[in-house]
């Protein structure tokens, strides 16, 4: 079943997800700041920058209205992967 979003509720999603992004992304680069932080919780300093970079990526998939050409920039392998076997239905090209 194809669920039709309204391109408004689309866009207001893309933004939630780009605010969350930056919000976590300031939250890492805080905790870094702390040089016993970093030495302590490096693989979590670095889940957390991952987290962002994921929120970044969905934030323009929705921005883009799931366009093929939107999934096919994601930088991130492994999220590419994952949301590309999803059908879309919308091999926009940009």
């Amino acid at each position: 079943m194809t669920v039709q979003v309204p391109s408004k509720q689309l866009a207001a999603i893309s933004e939630v997800l780009s605010e969350l992004g930056a919000e976590i992304e300031n939250l890492g680069s805080a905790l870094c700041r702390d040089p016993d932080v970093v030495a302590r919780h490096m693989h979590e300093l670095q889940a957390i920058d991952l987290i962002a970079q994921k929120q970044r990526s969905l934030a323009s998939i929705f921005a883009e209205g799931f366009a093929d050409c939107a999934i096919d920039a994601v930088g991130l392998e492994a999220l590419r992967k994952k949301i590309s076997v999803l059908p879309t239905g919308n091999p926009a090209n940009h």
